[in-house]
């Protein structure tokens, strides 16, 4: 109960911190992997931790040329790797196919946001993820399918 209530935790504070600064500590994805292997030491049953740790492996192997190819941050990397690492095999092609689909979902409102907010209030200051031509906070979609994933199972 209290890894879960952290699990979220630690994505809502990485979600905050993308929406606010565009960067996503690397404290939280360490977090987030801590907290797995202390789940693990403290006896909590975690069904084949070999096939967790190879989500989260797999998981950077697919995502680093997104990074390499500045298509993707490296903070959205590490925290979809510790996503995975909590979520295993079973789950990990629902995880990266629904954080494209949210994301996509989420890049067409945050866009239509940036816009709305540039041409009514132009004085005001802004978080960076609000101005124009900022990469977007993708660690709101991955804190969304990264919660629905984890309460079915």
């Amino acid at each position: 109960m209290i890894a879960t209530i952290a699990f979220g935790a630690l994505l809502v504070a990485a979600s905050c911190c993308d929406v606010l600064r565009l960067r996503i500590p690397n404290l939280i994805p360490l977090a987030l992997v801590a907290l797995f292997a202390l789940q693990i030491l403290v006896g909590r049953s975690v069904q084949a931790p070999l096939d967790h740790l190879l989500a989260m492996g797999l998981t950077l192997l697919i995502l680093m040329p997104l990074f390499a190819l500045n298509m993707l941050g490296g903070g959205d990397v590490k925290l979809l790797a510790a996503v995975a690492l909590w979520l295993g095999m079973n789950k990990l092609a629902a995880l990266l196919i629904l954080v494209g689909i949210v994301g996509g979902i989420f890049a067409l409102f945050w866009l239509a946001m940036r816009w709305v907010i540039r041409t009514g209030l132009r004085e005001r200051k802004l978080p960076r993820s609000l101005q124009a031509h900022a990469p977007l906070p993708f660690a709101l979609p991955i804190m969304i399918v990264a919660v629905l994933l984890f309460e079915t199972g």
